[in-house]
């Protein structure tokens, strides 16, 4: 397991302009709070290789990621076997100039170099060691944002956690849980990773030399709760004419979510219970979602201020937009890799469907194809029905490639 600082630390940015809030428009950055990382964890179990990747971004492409596999198929690693996790923290830059700048002086190449390295560090510094799985659940901390009193969430802290078989020492620690990183609200211009941020420090603190690798869930609807969490309040507060512009969080926020979270991975960790040693095994399903069509896909491009003509025509110009469902099983441990802001009702769905066994579903990976939502989650005026190219049926399109994947009845 390696981590490998600094995605991107020099400024300006280009294009300079944050992304993650439309109410940013074109203001730049100020500097960095945190850095952003890209963190790896590296297996070989028979002499078959796997990479597991969290990157500080709010998003990541097909082609990011095609990009990736291709470099780390040289190491001996099948594309299959890769996978790439966005955090999805909303204090970034625009990655791939979706939204304004010169896409050929996007940073996202310098990225994935970045990336591909840290998954070479890893690779090299492959050592005998045990996987363990743990289970948590922190149900207090996050809030649907559709419904914050009575809304699904999905409360699973999941760990992978990886120690040494010399020594007995942690190497790493891969956690999953579903939640948006949006505690730092629009009024930031400071890059940070936000919540996962304070995350792996403090699992820095409680395990020494040990990389924490970030992989967010199927947080489509899910957000930060407003402290004092008792409140069960989103911590985005909603906007009007009169009160705009209003702020909801920081850094302090921030810190608190992180170490909320890293306390409860702590405790997972420490019951993991052994898995099987077993050669990674890797299935991508192709996945076919439904698009918006005439007026419905044109306000959506218009909201979100979408000014690449590159991916205004990859969504114009095909009846479905393709992605993949990715699934890898170590021993018997299965992972479920989403594409794209999936509402949590979905993933829930697919772990009743997937159990019983370790499961580790991550969401915002591979790919970015917005919001997957529920048919009934199509409600006008709602944010995410006008923030999403797709059309209602994808969460049909979802299941059914997840359940393809996982090899589910």
């Amino acid at each position: 397991m390696s981590g490998y600082p600094d995605v991107r630390t020099d400024l300006p940015w280009t294009p300079d302009a944050m992304k993650g809030y439309v109410g940013r428009r074109r203001r730049p950055s100020e500097g960095i709070h945190d850095p952003l990382l890209v963190t790896v964890l590296a297996l070989e179990v028979d002499g078959v290789r796997a990479v597991l990747a969290g990157l500080d971004t709010l998003v990541v492409s097909a082609e990011f990621t095609a990009g990736v596999r291709d470099a780390l198929a040289a190491e001996g690693v099948p594309p299959a076997n890769v996978l790439l996790g966005a955090s999805h923290t909303h204090s970034g830059p625009d990655l791939f100039a979706w939204w304004e700048g010169d896409p050929a002086a996007a940073p996202a190449p310098m990225a994935a170099e970045h990336t591909v390295a840290a998954a070479r560090r890893a690779l090299e510094r492959l050592e005998d060691a045990e996987l363990a799985f743990g289970l948590g659940s922190l149900d207090y901390a996050s809030v649907n944002r559709r419904d914050e009193a009575r809304g699904a969430i999905d409360p699973s802290v999941t760990v992978l956690r990886v120690t040494s078989a010399r020594t007995g020492a942690s190497l790493g620690l891969v956690v999953g849980f579903a939640c948006h990183p949006v505690t730092l609200d629009y009024s930031n211009f400071l890059f940070s990773a936000d919540y996962v941020a304070a995350l792996r420090g403090t699992l820095a603190t409680a395990y020494p030399g040990a990389i924490t690798v970030f992989l967010n869930g199927a947080a489509g609807n899910i957000n930060p709760a407003r402290f004092p969490y008792e409140q069960r309040a989103n911590i985005y507060i909603p906007q009007t004419l009169e009160n705009y512009p209003v702020y909801w969080g920081g850094f302090a926020d921030a810190e608190r979510l992180g170490r909320t979270l890293a306390g409860e991975a702590i405790k997972a960790a420490e019951r993991a219970l052994p898995l099987e040693a077993a050669a990674p095994e890797a299935r991508v399903t192709p996945l076919r979602l439904p698009l918006k069509r005439g007026e419905a896909l044109q306000q959506y491009l218009d909201f979100m201020h979408f000014t690449s003509e590159a991916y205004c025509r990859s969504l114009t110009e095909p009846a479905e937009l393709e992605s993949e469902v990715q699934a890898i099983e170590v021993g018997q441990l299965r992972i479920a890799a989403l594409p794209g802001e999936v509402f949590v009702e979905i993933g829930l769905a697919i772990k009743q469907a997937a159990a019983p066994g370790p499961l580790l579903l991550v969401g915002f990976a591979n790919d970015d194809v917005r919001y997957v939502m529920t048919d009934d989650a199509y409600v006008a005026g709602q944010y995410e029905t006008v923030g999403t190219p797709l059309a209602a049926g994808s969460a049909v399109a979802m299941m059914a490639a997840a359940k393809d994947a996982l090899v589910l009845v």
